[in-house]
């Protein structure tokens, strides 16, 4: 009698028996899934309601016990930002927004996730060259240019933090060529004759007072700039016009107290000279 080394299953059969076979792990696929969705449903509900702590740590479980899911980007954004905004964790945020950029370079919370590392290490750890960094890469990474004339300008800014006047001015310029309809070109201009005011620059730095002043008549740092011009008069020793422009914006200056000492001082330098 000869005993077959193999048994046969018609095809309905064995396709039978591998669903059956394949039923826990799709079972188990599936409880992870629900699981997964629920924790990080418990995070969002924590958040919510304000409870950041809470949210942090849901946030921390889902992303140690699942993480290759599907929402983990997006788990990792949200907690970097919860040490960001709500619990000044600053460290913990860059590494969360750093993670989720090695992971998901083209995700869709990849940009978000590296303007707030250029925030973070620009307004809150003063790490302004580094802040540089990832305002470059803002510019030149992404395809959206909505934003581009904000991180110029902070690029701009930075410099001037660095106490890179040459540079600042450099970028101040390149946004004012290239941004000439953004909301913040009054800004520029304004940054730019206090770099010339600041590197002694006066003469340049009058006409870029002057500039401002007929540029934005009604802008909002006026004042201000009417005060620099003042001072760089002064500083030329143009006093009775720098003195003027110091009486004329007298009522509507907040700094009294800075205004005073300016018009005390220009017209003790002003008797001075009378003798």
């Amino acid at each position: 009698m000869n005993i077959p080394t193999q048994i046969h299953f018609p095809k309905t059969i064995s396709a039978v028996l591998v669903t059956f076979l394949a039923l826990p792990l799709l079972v188990s696929s599936c409880s992870d899934e629900h699981k997964a969705q629920a924790l990080y449903n418990q995070a969002m509900v924590a958040l919510d309601q304000g409870l950041d702590g809470a949210a942090v740590e849901y946030l921390t479980h889902y992303i140690v016990r699942y993480p290759e899911n599907p929402r983990i980007e997006e788990a990792l954004f949200q907690r970097g930002t919860i040490y960001h905004l709500y619990q000044s964790r600053y460290l913990d945020a860059v590494n969360d927004f750093r993670e989720l950029l090695q992971r998901f370079p083209q995700g869709n919370r990849a940009m978000e996730a590296r303007l707030g590392i250029a925030e973070i290490l620009e307004k809150k750890l003063g790490d302004c060259r580094l802040a540089i960094v990832q305002y470059q890469h803002l510019i030149s990474d992404y395809d959206t240019v909505t934003d581009n004339d904000l991180y110029q300008y902070r690029i701009s800014h930075c410099y001037y933090n660095l106490l890179n006047f040459e540079q600042s001015m450099l970028e101040y310029k390149f946004f004012v060529a290239n941004y000439p309809t953004s909301s913040l070109l009054d800004d520029a201009y304004f940054q730019i004759a206090t770099i010339l005011q600041t590197v002694g620059d006066l003469k340049e730095a009058e006409k870029a007072w002057r500039k401002y002043i007929v540029r934005y008549p009604d802008g909002k740092r006026l004042l201000d700039a009417k005060f620099g011009l003042a001072s760089t008069l002064e500083e030329m020793e143009e006093l009775k016009k720098a003195l003027a422009i110091y009486q004329k914006i007298f009522d509507d200056y907040d700094n009294k107290e800075a205004l005073v000492w300016r018009i005390e001082k220009v017209r003790e330098r002003l008797k001075i000279r009378r003798r």
